[in-house]
Parts: structure tokens; C-alpha cells; sequence
């Protein structure tokens, strides 16, 4: 039955992409981070639902009139370059067919980042695609919240099996990029009962942050925790939901959740860290000896370079680090973009920050510049001891941060240089205020 009402949700949903592409990106959107199809258990479980919906959205664009050109920033520069150095290097990787499977799945998550990029055109559609990842991700939160606390977080918070959030590190780290965007939307809305079931989610999704037992996990909520603080405007609300969570860790959470989080302070004693460890050295050794292509994606699957490359008596395993994956992986200077564009992406939100600070009316994109940030922080944090080096959610965050200074009203960039400025050049500051709320998208 379950299979059935979402095959037709999909065939609803399916001539709506058609007829206007932007319907589509949202839609591929929350099939890749909700994995809604992952909640059924028949036919509609293992459908490419995904590609479906892509290609559709694609063929929708194509003849459509729609903008078709991607906008040019360093950020969109450095993720075509990125894309193409990991299709060089799978060229060389030691396992080919493994490192093809990969890259093909990494190059459909970039034409749609690259999709993105041509489609968010306005503050409106920055908005809606906001509320779609928040109420996709959320999901889980609220989900993996209420689970923790009605079972004393006796038992871990998964995700949906077969997707990118369904280990608990992974599904930890999500969590933690999602938190800010859904601050940004509590600090936009203008509707008392969104504002106050946007703080209970954000309490929820902490409690399931902390239900997944990722260590990982715990040090990014602390930091998200702290930027989200230092970052934020009408900070009583969000030190309330965030001091809920700290009392939820501390009262509720059972004594092997305290003793696993405990082994942070021990990590010389602990096997998985210490495993970990072993393959960030295994991706240095493999980058080293190979330090321009790397060993291609899934590298760390080759049992001859583990055995040559690994520390002895090395477990062979999945290297937990997105710096580290990708150095083993891409080489050099695989790694040099892969940071280029985090620090390009951060960069980026800096700027918007600096033009609309002392823009009333422009406040939004002060709020959403800051917390892009802070959800980049996170992934940035968590991704020490994950393997997410390729996680789809990163990338549109990433397109998101150079699409936001393209946003500002014609003007601000050239007069927004202080708060005077403002003053003095009120006619630039409202183009679009009028007609739109974010309250009320």
C-alpha cells in the first residue's frame, strides 16, 4: 500500500517537473535527501526514482526557456573543475570499474548542483528550496528526536539503508547542516506557531544528533551549537532550545552513551579511533606515492595497496575523513580544490555579510549568508571522522553560497559599504520587499 500512494505521489509530481523545471530540482532534492522511496518495501523501494525525475528535469530545461546559463563565480568554476579532476583521475584509478560506478554516481549529483546553480534566479526560490531540504532532512530529526527521548536514547538514530545518511556519523553530520537553515527560516517567518515548531524541531534534531552516538556527531553539534550563538539575531529563543538539548545529554542520555562519548577524551584507547587513524595514514602513503591522480575513488577496497600502503596490522577499511578521501583518492591537487571551494563557498557568504550588514531591508541575506556558513562549519567539523566526501547536500550548499550574492538588489554591492549608505540610498534596498514576505513565501 505504501509502495502504491508513493508511486502515485511521484506520477503527480512527474508532470509538474515537466512543465516547469525548477518544480523538478525540488523534487530531486527532497528524493535525495528524504529517501522517501527508502520507506517502502516493495517495488517502489529499489525504482531509480531519482534519475527518473533528473532526466525529466532536464529534458524540461533543455526546451524550456528557462535560464540555461550557469553564473560565474569562483565557486561554479572550481566545482566544474573538481568534476572534471575526478573524472581524469578515475581514468587512473587502481580499481576501474569501482572508481566508474563512483564517479558516474558523483556526476549526477554535479549536473544537478550545476542545475542549481542555473535555476535559483530568485529570493523566492532560495526560500523554497530551504524548506524543501528542511523538511527532508527534518524528517529524520524529528523522527530520530522522538525516538531517543521516548526510549532514554537506549537504542542508536539511523538513517534510510541504501543512502547517503544511513550510517550514524553520516546521518549525524546532516543533522548538523540542517540545524542553521532551519534557524535562518525561524529568524524569517513572520508566523508565531512556524517560529516555535521550527524551535521544537531544532530541540529534536539535536536529540537525534545525539541518538546516533556519533562522537563525530557530538563535537559538530557543540560547534554548530556555538556559531549558531555567536552568528544568530534574537538569540533568547536559540539559547532556550539550545540549552534543552544540553539538559536532554546530560539527565536522559544512558550511561553507555555517556561512556561512549566519554572515549573522546581516551582516544589512544579506543580501536575505532584508532582504526581511523590507520586509514587517514593509508590515504597519505597512497597520495604520496601517487600524488598527482591518487588511487581513484574506492582506492581503499584494493587489498594489494592496503597491504602495501596501510599501517601493519591495519584493518582494511573505509577511510573516515572527507580531507583524507579525497588526498587518497584525488591526489594533491584534488584535495587543493576540494578545499579551494570550501574556502571559496565561505568566502562568498563573507562578502554578502559585509554588503548587507547594515541593510535593513537586505536582512535576509545577512541571516542566510550566516548560517550557510555555519552549515558548512558542520560539514567541515563532522567530516574529520566521516567518509561524506561526496555528499550531494554539500555541493548545493556550496552553489546555494554563490548564488546568494547574485540575489542583492542591483546596487547594494556598489553602495552597501555602510550603514550611511543605507541611509542615503533607500531606493536600492527595497526592489522586491513589497511584493514578498518570507513569512509568507
Amino acid at each position: 500500500m505504501r509502495d502504491i500512494a508513493f508511486a502515485l505521489i511521484m506520477l503527480g509530481l512527474i508532470p509538474l517537473a515537466a512543465m516547469r523545471p525548477y518544480i523538478g530540482l525540488l523534487v530531486w532534492s527532497w528524493l535525495g535527501y528524504m529517501n522517501p522511496h527508502r520507506l517502502t518495501f516493495g517495488f517502489a523501494y529499489g525504482f531509480p526514482w531519482v534519475m527518473l525525475i533528473a532526466v525529466v528535469t532536464l529534458l524540461s530545461l533543455g526546451v524550456g526557456k528557462e535560464n540555461k546559463r550557469i553564473p560565474r563565480s569562483t565557486v561554479s568554476v572550481l566545482l566544474m573543475m573538481f568534476l572534471l579532476w575526478t573524472g581524469l583521475t578515475t581514468f587512473f584509478a587502481v580499481l576501474p570499474d569501482a572508481a566508474w560506478v563512483s564517479w558516474q554516481t558523483f556526476a549526477k549529483i554535479m549536473v544537478m548542483v550545476f542545475v542549481t546553480l542555473m535555476l535559483i534566479n530568485s529570493r523566492e526560490r532560495m526560500h523554497w528550496l530551504i524548506w524543501v531540504i528542511v523538511i527532508s532532512l527534518g524528517y529524520y530529526g524529528l523522527k530520530g528526536g522522538l525516538f531517543t527521548i521516548i526510549s532514554g536514547g537506549g537504542n542508536r538514530v539511523f538513517g534510510p539503508a541504501g543512502s547517503f545518511i544511513g550510517d550514524n556519523n553520516d546521518l549525524a553530520q546532516a543533522l548538523c547542516m540542517v540545524l542553521p537553515l532551519m534557524r535562518y527560516l525561524q529568524l524569517q517567518t513572520s508566523r508565531k506557531m512556524v517560529r516555535i515548531g521550527l524551535g521544537l524541531a531544532m530541540f529534536l534534531t539535536g536529540a537525534a544528533i545525539l541518538g546516533t552516538y556519533s562522537r563525530g556527531g557530538l563535537i559538530a553539534l557543540m560547534v554548530v551549537s556555538a556559531a549558531l550563538f555567536l552568528k544568530s539575531r534574537k538569540r533568547l529563543t536559540l539559547a532556550i532550545a539550545l540549552m534543552a538539548i544540553g539538559l536532554t545529554a546530560y539527565h536522559f542520555m544512558p550511561p553507555q552513551w555517556t561512556a561512549r562519548m566519554d572515549t573522546i577524551h581516551h582516544v589512544e584507547d579506543v580501536n575505532t579511533v584508532q582504526s581511523r587513524v590507520q586509514s587517514w595514514e593509508f590515504a597519505t602513503n597512497v597520495a604520496l606515492h601517487r600524488p598527482l591522480t591518487g588511487g581513484g575513488f574506492k582506492v581503499y577496497e584494493s587489498e594489494a595497496l592496503w597491504n602495501r600502503y596501510a599501517p601493519e596490522e591495519a584493518v582494511q577499511r573505509a577511510v573516515h575523513s572527507i580531507y583524507f578521501r579525497v588526498l587518497g583518492e584525488q591526489g594533491f591537487p584534488g584535495l587543493a580544490i576540494f578545499v579551494g571551494l570550501l574556502v571559496a563557498s565561505w568566502r562568498s557568504c563573507a562578502y554578502v555579510r559585509h554588503k548587507s550588514r547594515h541593510l535593513p531591508n537586505e536582512k535576509w541575506a545577512f541571516d542566510l549568508a550566516s548560517m550557510l556558513q555555519v552549515s558548512l562549519l558542520a560539514f567541515m567539523t563532522a567530516g574529520l571522522a566521516t567518509t561524506s566526501s561526496y555528499f550531494d547536500l554539500s555541493y548545493q550548499l556550496m552553489a546555494m553560497c554563490a548564488l546568494l550574492k547574485g540575489l542583492l538588489p542591483e546596487g547594494v554591492v556598489a553602495y552597501a559599504g555602510s550603514a550611511g549608505a543605507a541611509a542615503t540610498q533607500p531606493h536600492l534596498l527595497g526592489r522586491g520587499q513589497a511584493e514578498h514576505s518570507f513569512g509568507k513565501p
